[in-house]
C-alpha cells in the first residue's frame, strides 16, 4: 500500500492534527484549573467531609456551588483569596515560606543563610554513617514512632494515628534520616505533581531523647531538608513549601526562613451548606482538620 509523503498529506489531516493538539492543550488547561489533592472521610456514614489542598480558584468555586447538605469542605494552602466562595464557615490567611526549586541546587544553597543554615548542613555532611530513606519499608516503619515521640515530648503538636498516616501516604512522601542506623529526623511532605509543589505537613526528630541527640539534630534536620530539596528539584518540583509560619520572629519561622525562601500568604477555608452543619463543621475543623493545618512543629 502506498502512503502519501508528508508534503502530500491531505489538508484535512493537517486540520485534524491541529484540532487534536488544541484539544490536548485545552484538556490540560482544564486539568490545571481543577487540580487539587483531596482527602475524604465520612462520619457516621452520613456526613461527608473533605480536606482539599492546592485547589485552584475555579475548582474551589465549583465545589462550593455543588456542595450537598451533608458536606463539609476544608480548603488548605490556597494561593489566592476565594472571593465568592459559598457557605464559608471560617477563613483565615497565614504566612508561609516557599523555596523556588527551579533556581537549581547551586543558587538554592547560596541563598541560604551562611551561619545558621549552610554551615549546619556542611557539618552534617561531614558526619559518618548518615543515611536518608524515602518511602522505604524501614522509613515507613520508623516514621510514626519517631514523630509521635517528638510530638508528645514537645507539645502542643498533634500526634498521628496509624490510620491518618496511611491515608496521608496516598499523596505524601515520608523521609527519615538515620545516623548510625538510628532514626533521628523525619519529614512528611504533601506532594502535588500537577502543581509541581510539595508542602511540609509533619516534621519531628529525636532531639528530646538525649542531650547528644539534641546537639546533633539541628544539623541533621537542616541536611534532611536540603536532601529533599535536591531530590524534588531533580523530579521537576518547583515549589518547596515549608508549611506555614506563626510570625516572622518565632524560632520556627527563623529556622524556615534561614533556607532563603520567599514569604507568601496562603488562605484556609472551611465551608458548610447549612447552619447546623456549619456548626458541626467548626467542631470537625478543630478535631480533624487541625492536624492538617500548616506544619508548625518546631524544628
Amino acid at each position: 500500500m502506498n502512503f502519501p509523503s508528508s508534503h502530500e498529506a491531505p489538508a484535512s489531516n493537517g486540520v485534524k492534527t491541529r484540532e487534536c493538539l488544541l484539544h490536548l492543550v485545552e484538556t490540560q488547561q482544564r486539568r490545571n484549573c481543577l487540580r487539587m489533592v483531596t482527602f475524604e472521610r465520612r462520619l457516621g456514614g452520613l456526613l461527608r467531609y473533605r480536606k482539599i489542598f492546592f485547589s485552584s480558584q475555579r475548582a474551589a468555586l465549583e465545589i462550593g456551588r455543588s456542595m450537598t447538605a451533608n458536606e463539609v469542605v476544608g480548603f488548605f494552602a490556597v494561593s489566592v483569596e476565594l472571593n465568592g466562595l459559598a457557605q464559608v464557615v471560617r477563613h483565615h490567611a497565614m504566612l508561609t515560606t516557599h523555596v523556588d526549586l527551579s533556581a537549581g541546587p547551586e543558587k538554592i544553597f547560596s541563598a541560604m543563610k551562611k551561619k545558621s543554615c549552610r554551615y549546619e548542613i556542611q557539618r552534617a555532611q561531614k558526619l559518618s554513617a548518615v543515611e536518608v530513606e524515602r518511602n522505604s519499608s524501614r522509613a515507613l516503619r520508623d516514621f510514626l514512632p519517631l514523630y509521635n515521640s517528638f510530638a508528645k515530648a514537645k507539645g502542643p503538636v498533634p500526634t498521628l494515628s496509624t490510620r491518618q498516616f496511611h491515608e496521608l501516604l496516598a499523596h505524601c512522601d515520608a523521609f527519615v534520616l538515620y545516623h548510625h542506623h538510628r532514626p533521628m529526623c523525619c519529614h512528611l511532605f504533601l506532594r502535588d505533581t500537577e502543581a509541581c509543589a510539595v508542602r511540609l505537613l509533619y516534621s519531628g526528630s529525636s532531639r528530646f531523647a538525649s542531650p547528644e541527640d539534641g546537639a546533633a539534630c539541628g544539623s541533621l534536620n537542616r541536611f534532611l531538608h536540603w536532601y529533599a530539596m535536591q531530590q524534588y528539584h531533580a523530579e521537576g518540583i518547583l515549589t518547596y513549601d515549608f508549611g506555614g509560619i506563626r510570625n516572622l520572629t518565632h524560632p520556627t519561622a527563623r529556622f524556615k526562613l534561614s533556607f532563603g525562601g520567599a514569604v507568601v500568604t496562603e488562605h484556609y477555608y472551611l465551608c458548610g451548606r447549612t447552619a447546623w452543619l456549619a456548626k458541626l463543621g467548626g467542631t470537625l475543623y478543630e478535631k480533624f482538620f487541625k492536624s492538617a493545618a500548616p506544619s508548625l512543629s518546631a524544628q
